[in-house]
């Protein structure tokens, strides 16, 4: 019983061809659930139903990857703006012999290529018939962090052109490796550096730019955790949470993009669960998915959960794997 669905999991074109032509409620009635027959409804459709791109679909087909790596693909290819680029996401990812951890960091690689648009600076004014419009500025990232960093208000665009208002200091956290720190001092090849507001600056700009008193460098090793509370309290003082931030400057979910000074500390291990405020315990998210994530990792799998894992750092992990 056991080799006969790994089998099945393992080469899931067999059974997805067996699935092409029938409605939902046909594979309900064959035995399927309902969330089962939906995914393999359109798995059957998506690899053996009509399509412009026959060629792509054919090669596809001839894939060894098992069901949770087509899964993982499908996600993704669902992200992309066209049918030509989903297809050329699925026969490249298809005819690969890697594990589903590694189809999954390709399709998210591919997929943020696809979507990395080449944008010019400008400045961009939208006239309305009523009396709001909008005004969209599009720069590098540390000047728009700056602009934010003293208009996140319409009241404080009013008060900064009546009062004016002076470049500030960086005072959030610059990530900084102990490769790139020997770059930077040693003037070798340009270095960008991720800021936990969300914004880069390369090794020059920080040079060139003074630091408040204030103001942060985290230097990461790719090993140690050297701040732990254990399990005498929930709350994480404010070294660890510096440390999570410059650990993941932006919230590590896929796909989100919220900087690390606008999360939460998240427990990997959750508090209730015994789960100890220890760096190695702690990330940040955003609160939308700190509230989302599978805390109880023996509860039935829903949206999924960040975990760390070795030589990887933080990541997602998809509610479908094993």
């Amino acid at each position: 019983m056991i080799s006969e669905y790994l089998a099945a999991i393992n080469s899931p074109m067999a059974l997805i061809g067996e699935c092409a032509g029938l409605s939902e409620a046909e594979l309900i009635d064959r035995g399927f659930s309902d969330k089962e027959a939906a995914e393999f409804a359109r798995l059957a459709d998506t690899y053996f139903g009509r399509t412009s791109f026959s060629a792509k679909q054919r090669a596809a087909r001839t894939t060894a990857l098992p069901l949770d790596a087509l899964k993982i693909i499908e996600v993704h290819a669902q992200k992309l703006k066209t049918q030509r680029a989903a297809w050329a996401l699925r026969e490249e990812l298809c005819r690969l012999n890697v594990s589903t951890s590694e189809i999954e960091k390709r399709a998210r690689r591919r997929v943020k290529e696809e979507r990395t648009q080449k944008r010019a600076e400008g400045v961009r004014l939208t006239r309305r018939t009523d009396d709001l419009w909008t005004l969209t500025i599009t720069a590098e990232s540390d000047l728009v962090a700056e602009i934010n960093n003293h208009v996140s208000t319409v009241d404080d665009a009013r008060r900064v052109f009546a009062e004016g208002a002076a470049t500030s200091t960086i005072t959030t956290n610059v990530v900084l490796t102990l490769d790139d720190m020997v770059k930077v001092t040693h003037g070798e090849d340009e270095v960008t550096l991720q800021l936990t507001n969300g914004a880069t600056i390369t090794g020059a700009q920080l040079a060139e730019r003074a630091l408040a008193d204030a103001g942060l460098i985290t230097l990461i090793h790719p090993v140690t955790s050297p701040v732990n509370l254990y399990h005498t309290r929930r709350l994480a003082t404010w070294k660890q949470r510096q440390m999570a931030m410059a650990e993941n400057p932006v919230c590590p979910w896929p796909d989100c993009h919220i900087p690390a000074d606008e999360c939460q500390v998240h427990h990997l291990q959750p508090w209730l669960l015994g789960g100890e405020t220890n760096a190695e315990n702690l990330t940040i998210a955003c609160k939308y998915h700190n509230a989302v994530n599978d805390d109880d990792p023996n509860a039935p799998p829903r949206r999924g959960r960040l975990e760390r894992r070795p030589h990887e750092g933080i990541v997602w992990r998809p509610p479908w794997a094993r």
